[in-house]
């Protein structure tokens, strides 16, 4: 008689990671496994332990029976040897422990986490040195004599694809030739900004080296198509680094093979590079703290409606809505009532690019140059996302199908190791195929969002709390608002992210509006001056520039947090200027003043350093371009590759135009402004430093897990 090889099958069915199993003991009627599992529970919940004993065979595995075990019988605390009947003569015996696990691998709370405020408290030293730099020929009165009139200046660059990171690389050398960098407690980007950043702050030399060789190596990245990576040979390894993550159990979209291509192309000698990474460049101080975002979206609802903001430094990720947030090596585990429950190895940061710029790959097609003749070409991105709908972004992608690869353990090791070299083999072509043809994959729009495991799956959210400390009442459009919005806008942001999914999608940020300003406006930072870059796309170089800026007011105001009024009509007084000032009313205390800087060519064409005149007509035709009126632009949102003379027009553009401001008595005087403002407001913008000061102010209730040991 055959002797079995006995196992044992561990299932219960309401937990996050819910099956497990031992190891096979070969020839064994009394077998001892001394193995140790654990499961995490929902104790509002009727969690039943169910185990199965099964014997391993060559070719399929058999049954030898069942038994279940309500886990409610077991007292919290103390350790219980349960014997299992199988069958009528066979015992498994377990011994179980239950305790209540109240300690999360989430941080539940609206207050900065303690590295960045030991950040914060670095960085101001270093802040007012570079502010007393900048204003050395200044009156003594300008200049902060203590850290508490040390101003907090936040950097934003907007979305705009390669014409947002061309001109905000152009932005960033400026700012760090002329000090003003080292005034900075933040820079903070959305979608095409975030890839600048990402190449900026993942860069080797940086911030010891500046953006000077940086942004000649970014010229000779950007000079080549990126989708020559798009050949047979590239393609294949791409989707064999995304079957080890599919086969690992993490979701796999469009975006991660976008994520890599943009990689590539801008990184493409650190790929392994992430997010976490980035601290040893901050951790003394040394330049701002950077702040990248995406949103996280509802697959029935309009992310005009409808959007949670999620932000992302180099310690940690969360929403601040919720006031939920994990370290950087957390995002894309699995989390269950707030406990990690499957580790993965920490996301590299080009998927992290793709999704901060997945409106790209949503619109790959226009990318590629293959739209289908239905589809308008003159159109922009944003007229072609405001026709999209969630199903598009959302629909049931192919690429994330989660019954292919994770299977029941019936089959013996071997039989499994064969089907799972038959799932891969037969993803990878399917893959493959779709990508090198002219397949739907390219022609439609289904499965396109980042989409990663839910960290906030089985919490409790008391959702009765507006985002801001600074007022309790829901936020009313006036008419003079209404009439420059889609009454829809924002509709539902008041909503709670549905934590029974186990599963969110995550998409860039400019779908909803093209401005980081929400990571910014957390009452937390306490940003005493924005200094902002809009890159976005306009109908012509003449149009007004406010679109974007007017909807991160609406948004604002919405969240009761303070923001300048934003009084478009300034364009009919004053004309296209390179940047506008936006100041808060007298006495608002807590409210930041607003630099806005808009892409346009104004004095640039006559000047080639601010006061510096253009002699030569090969210095005046050089400067002599339009960016969104020329029908041959370079520019064009969907753009990828840019000539050296083109990344030099916009690049040199944009540095001129904000340099052409720092003396021009704007941003300087913005400065000296707040420095003032806040020696004479003690509590101006005041944020508390002090370690570990818990703001309980939180939209989440945290309620206590239950944790089996077995």
């Amino acid at each position: 008689v055959d002797t079995p090889d006995p196992y044992v099958e561990l299932f219960i069915p309401s937990a996050p990671e819910s099956r497990k199993r031992t190891k096979h003991i070969n020839n064994n009627v009394n077998p001892v496994w001394n193995e140790s599992f654990e499961f995490i529970l929902d104790p509002n919940q009727e969690n039943v332990l169910e185990i199965t004993l099964m014997d391993a065979n060559y070719v399929m595995d058999e049954t030898l029976g069942t038994a279940s075990f309500p886990i409610s019988k077991i007292k919290v605390g103390q350790a219980e040897l349960v014997p299992f009947l199988i069958g009528k003569v066979t015992k498994v015996y377990l011994e179980m422990t239950l305790e209540v696990c109240s300690s999360t691998d989430l941080h539940f709370s609206m207050a900065l986490c303690d590295k960045e405020k030991l950040f914060r408290q670095k960085r101001r030293d270093r802040v007012m040195l570079g502010i007393k730099n900048l204003l050395k020929m200044e009156k003594p009165r300008f200049l902060p004599s203590a850290v508490r009139e040390v101003p907090v200046i936040a950097i934003l660059g907007s979305g705009g694809g390669f014409r947002a990171m061309v001109g905000f690389s152009g932005v960033m050398k400026a700012l760090y030739e002329s000090g003003i960098l080292d005034c900075a407690t933040y820079v903070a980007g959305l979608s095409g900004s975030t890839w600048y950043m990402s190449t900026l702050y993942s860069h080797p030399g940086f911030p010891t080296k500046g953006p000077k060789d940086i942004n000649m190596e970014l010229m000779k990245s950007v000079s080549s198509n990126p989708l020559f990576l798009l050949l047979p040979q590239h393609i294949k390894r791409y989707i064999e680094a995304l079957w080890r993550k599919k086969a690992a159990g993490q979701p796999v979209t469009f975006t991660d093979i976008f994520g890599m291509l943009i990689g590539e192309t801008l990184i493409p000698g650190r790929m392994d590079t992430k997010l976490s990474h980035m601290q040893e460049k901050v951790d003394e101080g040394q330049c701002p703290l950077p702040l990248f975002t995406c949103l996280h979206v509802k697959p029935d609802v309009s992310e005009l409606m409808f959007a949670d903001w999620v932000e992302f430094s180099p310690y940690e990720i969360g929403m601040a809505k919720y006031g939920t947030f994990m370290t950087p090596d957390l995002f894309g585990s699995k989390f269950f009532m707030g406990s990690v429950v499957k580790k993965y190895e920490e996301n590299p940061l080009h998927f992290l690019m793709g999704v901060w710029g997945s409106a790209f790959s949503i619109l790959f097609n226009r990318v590629l140059g293959v739209s289908r003749s239905n589809n308008t070409g003159g159109s922009t991105m944003e007229e072609e996302l405001e026709q999209l709908k969630p199903e598009h972004i959302l629909g049931e992608d192919t690429l994330d199908n989660d019954n292919e690869v994770l299977r029941k353990g019936t089959e013996s090791s071997e039989t499994e190791e064969e089907f799972q070299k038959h799932a891969q083999a037969s993803w990878v072509h399917r893959m493959f195929t779709s990508l090198i043809s002219d397949s739907t994959l390219f022609n439609t729009r289904e499965g396109r969002a980042g989409k990663v495991h839910n960290f906030m799956l089985g919490l409790n959210l008391n959702s009765s709390l507006p985002f801001s400390p600074f007022g309790d009442l829901m936020y009313s459009v006036d008419e003079e608002d209404a009439a420059v919005a889609d009454p829809d806008e924002f509709d539902r942001i008041y909503e709670p992210l549905d934590v029974k999914s186990k599963k969110i999608h995550i998409v860039d940020s400019g779908l909803t509006f093209n401005l980081p300003y929400p990571l910014i406006l957390r009452p937390q930072r306490g940003v005493d001056l924005i200094i902002s870059f809009d890159f976005s796309a306009r109908p012509s170089d003449s149009s007004p520039p406010f679109k974007e800026l007017l909807l991160a007011e609406k948004w604002a105001r919405m969240n009761k947090l303070p923001f300048p009024k934003i009084d478009p009509k300034v364009f009919d007084r004053e004309g296209l200027k390179e940047c506008y000032v936006f100041k808060p009313k007298k006495g608002d205390k807590n409210c930041p003043t607003i630099i806005h800087f808009v892409l346009a060519n104004i004095d640039f064409r006559n000047f080639k350093a601010p006061g510096v005149p253009r002699d030569t007509e090969k210095e005046k035709e050089f400067a002599d371009f339009d960016i969104f009126d020329d029908p041959e632009t370079p520019y064009s949102t969907f753009n990828f590759q840019y000539p050296n003379k083109a990344f030099r027009q916009l690049h040199d553009l944009m540095e001129f135009n904000t340099l052409n401001n720092i003396e021009a008595s704007v941003i300087k005087e913005a400065i000296k402004e707040n420095v003032l403002l806040r020696r004479e407001n003690p509590s101006r913008c005041s944020v508390s430093l002090s370690l570990s000061n818990i703001d309980t102010k939180k939209l989440v209730k945290k309620e206590p897990s239950g944790k089996l040991h077995i």
